[in-house]
């Protein structure tokens, strides 16, 4: 399986679905090559007017990199259109412009994410302000609180489309929820084929790579398949329908 761009097992119809890199490659490598031309990610905006929280300054300090995925497709009439996606957020930012965005609606992120992450900052820096024992530990706990509480509610509602027209939340789809990990659904293919999905594309391969200082055993601008843990619990599920 190692060869192909993307992979899962469906739990509904027991098939292994693939996805090959093939010529997404191609397209990859002249993204990089438009990193390295542009050093930034907001390529639809002029230099003038480029946000400087989508320079790629930082991916390089420490271990500071992001996956980056590239999706061809065909529409309707057989046209070639490729997709392109950033893993997770890119300096605190969602969605950019030429970019696919978030399986996460803007109304939940907006109105339950952002609420929730701003009293677990304000828990983490009281921390750093405490030193009664007894109240750090109290401030500790309901930032844990805090913190499983919205990773509870958050599988519910990221929503996954599939090639069989079907829609299910990542818990409905995740095969074991208590060895599911945090940032299900933030990874390039899901929100590739989701998109491709949705907007009547027909996916024809897939290619995801690093950018960034080294970060493990990731190595800028080297090609890896989708990740174990995240990615290919779910991909089946969206690839569904795909061979049909």
């Amino acid at each position: 399986m190692s060869d192909h761009g993307c992979y899962g097992l469906c739990q509904a119809c027991g098939t292994t679905h693939t996805l090959g890199a093939a010529n997404a490659r191609y397209h990859a490598l002249q993204l990089m090559a438009e990193f390295e031309a542009l050093q930034r990610l907001d390529f639809l905006t002029d230099a003038a007017s480029a946000n400087p929280k989508l320079a790629f300054d930082y991916l390089f300090q420490l271990e500071r990199g992001h996956m980056f995925g590239v999706l061809e497709c065909r529409d309707a009439e057989g046209k070639t259109v490729v997709l392109r996606a950033f893993s997770s957020l890119y300096g605190g930012v969602r969605n950019i412009p030429g970019w696919v965005g978030s399986l996460l609606a803007e109304n939940h992120y907006q109105d339950l994410v952002l609420p929730a992450q701003a009293l677990i900052k304000q828990d983490t820096a009281a921390l750093a302000q405490v030193e009664d024992a007894d109240r750090r530990a109290e401030i500790f706990a309901q930032r844990k609180r805090r913190s499983q509480e919205l990773f509870a509610v958050l599988p519910d509602l990221y929503l996954l489309h599939n090639f069989s027209g079907q829609c299910r939340s990542v818990r409905e789809v995740y095969p074991n929820e208590r060895a599911m990990p945090g940032g299900v659904g933030e990874c390039c293919a899901p929100k590739l084929l989701c998109h491709a999905a949705q907007a009547g594309l027909t996916p024809v391969d897939l290619a995801e790579f690093y950018w960034g200082g080294l970060s493990g055993n990731k190595r800028s601008g080297e090609f890896y398949p989708s990740c174990e843990e995240r990615c290919r619990p779910i991909l089946g599920f969206v690839l569904c329908g795909l061979d049909d």
